[in-house]
């Protein structure tokens, strides 16, 4: 496991996510849009969303159909725009209308859930949280680091074997991995960094 996790950190050594975004409130809105949403497709909608709206204060004041409209192209839009004023209400009340840097504080607002919240504690403000989409878990899975794929216990294993200040680029390693080489239905074993150690690899 050791050989594994070095050569994830050797092979994406600068953490890094797909999505665009210049501060954690536009991380925060990503995040939240690209859920069953492709990030190509996120940072094509967030490019002419954040001109509109580049703040909570403006979000939270923004109609629910004009919103909608410009999210359209993304599953779930709806829900989306629903909790995305919701979100930035939430945030102006309670919050001075800033993204707060802790998770018991994140998870409280309207569509963040604990994945949402520990990759944005991570890129966001730089904090060594270990964020667990269906990517890390079905990595992690795979090359035997967790036991299944349940987000707690997948994010509890990684805590456990990584040290801290290589728990963001190792998660996000794993993301990148899963995305582009490890896929789901069809892992590409044959161009795997992995490939001579990984207790699943196919042949």
């Amino acid at each position: 496991m050791d050989e594994i996790i070095q050569r994830i950190l050797k092979n994406y050594p600068e953490p890094k996510l797909e999505l665009n975004f210049n501060n954690p409130f536009e991380l925060l809105v990503a995040l939240i849009l690209s859920a069953r949403c492709t990030d190509k497709r996120t940072n094509i909608i967030t490019e002419k969303l954040f001109k509109i709206y580049p703040t909570a204060k403006e979000m939270a004041n923004a109609e629910f159909d004009d919103l909608n409209n410009l999210i359209s192209s993304c599953s779930m839009h709806n829900t989306k725009a629903k909790n995305l004023i919701a979100l930035s209400k939430a945030l102006c009340e309670k919050h001075n209308c800033e993204v707060p840097d802790s998770f018991e504080n994140l998870v409280k607002l309207p569509g963040v859930g604990a994945k949402t919240a520990n990759i944005l504690l991570a890129f966001g403000f730089g904090k060594p949280a270990v964020g667990v989409d269906t990517h890390v878990a079905r990595v992690a899975y795979r090359i035997g680091l967790s036991e299944n794929k349940k987000p707690e216990i997948v994010e509890d294993a990684i805590k456990q074997t990584v040290n801290k200040e290589n728990r963001v680029a190792f998660f996000s390693g794993l993301i990148l991995h899963g995305r582009h080489i490890c896929k789901a239905k069809k892992p590409l074993c044959d161009k795997c960094f992995l490939n001579d150690i990984c207790p699943r690899r196919i042949d």
